[in-house]
């Protein structure tokens, strides 16, 4: 298969190394470094795949598309936050220096609750009442129908289908509650300091980004896992326009 050659750019939050950081064609079994400000070069072809990796950082791959073949360019965004560990202890006077011993010397535990889950153990904070589809006078199925023994001829399909296949509207709070669902996701994802120092948003002005990212497209597809590249992306094309909205505002 043949390869072109790309640059790529490696762009973190200020004050991050981007140097020395491994760029590896999986696909062709090829890798290279990338320098002291972040750049690298690399012989790529549509659909390699392309690991990168660093201590301080996140290693992931992505997939070369079309878009970078044209213009031969690759563009990599690292989050430096996911690779943090909780703090843990360590207590000297637990330990004795022989690997063994101390092993064996960890306390363990089985938790086994003793949880009833049967129906009649549960408890529901409300009342079964008839409605449209479970009243007791009548029969709406038969309704539908018409009446006993009708011929499917004279059946109304119209009120079947109403019937079994309801239509729900979403309501005013679930629209909102999805947004904000939306928002609090991309919030976790990246921390306040990372969002102001990648896309060099004023730190005052983080919170407002966020909701104008959210109001511009952001959607579950880009906040997969697997799809934190194309989030990255987004989030830096957002960012330039709100950077021209707020140079016009001023």
């Amino acid at each position: 298969m043949a390869r072109l050659e790309v640059s790529g750019k490696i762009t973190a939050p200020a004050g991050e190394d981007v140097d020395e950081i491994s760029v590896y064609n999986i696909s062709s079994e090829k890798g290279t470094v990338s320098n002291a400000k972040g750049e690298f070069k690399l012989k790529v072809a549509q659909n390699d795949h392309v690991r990168i990796t660093a201590l301080q950082f996140q290693s992931f791959t992505l997939v070369v598309n079309s878009e970078d073949i044209r213009t031969r360019l690759l563009k990599v965004y690292l989050n430096p936050n996911v690779n943090q560990l909780e703090e843990v202890t360590v207590r000297s006077t637990d330990l004795t220096g022989i690997a063994e011993i101390d092993v064996k010397n960890i306390k363990t535990s089985v938790f086994i609750p003793e949880w009833d889950l049967s129906y009649a153990a549960l408890e529901y904070g409300y009342d079964f009442v008839r409605d449209g589809q479970t009243e007791l006078d009548g029969n709406a199925a038969e309704d539908a129908l018409g009446h006993n023994n009708v011929p499917m001829a004279n059946v109304d399909i119209g009120k079947l289908l109403a019937l079994f296949f309801p239509k729900k509207k979403r309501s005013k709070r679930q629209f909102v509650d999805s947004k904000q669902s939306n928002i609090n996701a991309l919030s976790q994802r990246f921390d306040h300091d990372y969002l102001s120092g990648t896309f060099n948003i004023p730190s005052a002005k983080v919170n407002d980004f966020v909701y104008f990212a959210e109001e511009n497209g952001l959607t579950l597809y880009l906040l997969k896992p697997e799809n934190e590249i194309k989030l990255l992306e987004y989030l830096f094309e957002q960012s330039e326009r709100y950077k021209k909205q707020l140079a016009v505002a001023d």
